[in-house]
């Protein structure tokens, strides 16, 4: 006898998609299995099981998209949305892809040291070269491919096409999109990047950022306690094994696994407190920055989200009023620990992050904890692995 699929659903709401595939793969629930199987990176796992299915809902349009542009089958995925949506449906971001497909060069494994910067010790950056002028690229795992403000993007040379709406940080905005001819960092080069522009990335914001999806192309560490980004072809284990080297040999202190929802969000189960079953999206990003009013050095953020959040896990209401606070517990990624955490409040009760295809999401984790260790972010294996 097949079990309810209600037990399935749950624990995909709950972050766990290895039981939330098995549990509906019992219960014969083939659109869970694909969404399954999207999450951890069996792409081509989920499309064989997605071919399998009589009448698909429309909740695998995307998913099946995205799926086949991780595997770099745009053309397909072009005429997946055509197929399921129509022509006048199909993203101006995905046309550009079709049109002009990127490509990735590095030979060998490559160190780029940290770009001197004030926001670096929040928001760590390295010299890069885009499209014959030198700048400065922010490492941002909450954004896409190449993300800018639209003035700069224009000022660079690229063309943008309105996408619609979205959202910058909580802020609804207008979106753009565009391709970067040439993309150079340390010895990589990619060609034809994706763009995604925002009016509301200007002044103290106008930053050209590094997202997911380009570190996504290599296997990729971002050291901070060694001041560098460091970069090896993927699926290659000679040049896994020079990367390993370059971090002296060191074994990880912990993999902690995570799930990849759409292009870019990447999630992660953490804990607050008492609580070790919360899931945190990985946004590096988040630069919530406060001077502290006893001269000691400024503080970032290192968990953002709502009051409410707060209050369940056992603040008391007065502290949760605050824009930001001390919560006296630990924060958690995997096996993790942040003992003195300093935490910060979303504005609203229900941020964008707050669900990604129904895996709910507890929190935005940043740089403020990751930049204790040197991570290594490993597409293939879906985890990263942590060095002290």
């Amino acid at each position: 006898m097949r079990p309810l699929p209600a037990p399935a659903w749950r624990a995909w709401r709950r972050g766990d998609a290895d039981a939330a595939g098995r549990l509906a793969a019992e219960a014969g629930l083939g659109e869970l299995e694909v969404l399954a199987l999207c999450v951890q990176g069996e792409y081509e796992r989920a499309l064989g099981r997605y071919g399998t299915l009589e009448r698909p809902g429309r909740r695998l349009d995307e998913v099946v998209a995205h799926a086949l542009l991780h595997l770099d089958r745009a053309g397909e995925a072009y005429e997946h949305v055509v197929r399921r949506c129509g022509a006048r449906r199909v993203p101006a971001d995905l046309r550009g892809r079709v049109e002009r497909p990127m490509a990735v060069t590095l030979e060998r494994t490559t160190a780029v040291p940290f770009a001197d910067h004030p926001l670096a010790a929040y928001l760590p950056a390295v010299p890069a070269r885009l499209d014959g002028h030198e700048l400065v690229a922010h490492i941002d795992t909450g954004g896409t491919f190449l993300v800018m403000g639209t003035e700069r993007a224009r000022a660079l040379g690229i063309r943008l096409t309105p996408a619609g709406k979205d959202y910058h940080g909580t802020t609804r905005t207008e979106v753009y999109t565009g391709t970067a001819a040439r993309l150079t960092v340390g010895d990589a080069t990619l060609t034809d990047v994706p763009v995604e522009a925002m009016p509301t990335l200007r002044g103290g914001q106008d930053l050209v950022i590094i997202g997911t999806n380009v570190l996504q192309r290599f296997l990729s560490t971002v050291d901070h306690p060694g001041g560098r980004l460091l970069l090896s072809p993927r699926r290659s284990p000679g040049h896994a094994a020079a990367h390993l080297a370059l971090l002296g040999g060191r074994e990880p202190v912990a993999r902690v696994p995570f799930l990849l929802w759409a292009d870019h969000y990447m999630i992660a189960r953490g804990g607050f407190g008492a609580r070790r079953d919360l899931n945190f999206f990985i946004d590096s990003g988040l630069v919530y920055v406060i001077d502290a009013e006893d001269g000691t050095p400024p503080r970032q953020a290192c968990l953002y989200t709502t009051a409410a959040h707060y209050r369940s896990w056992g603040v008391p209401r007065a502290t949760t009023a605050r824009p930001h606070f001390l919560p006296g517990v630990p924060v958690h990624l995997g096996p993790l620990t942040m003992d003195d955490p300093f935490v910060a409040t979303t504005p609203g009760r229900r941020p964008p992050w707050s669900s990604f295809g129904g895996i709910r999401v507890h929190g935005l984790l940043s740089h403020a904890f990751l930049s204790r260790y040197t991570w290594t972010l490993d597409f293939d294996r879906h985890e990263y692995a942590f060095r002290a």
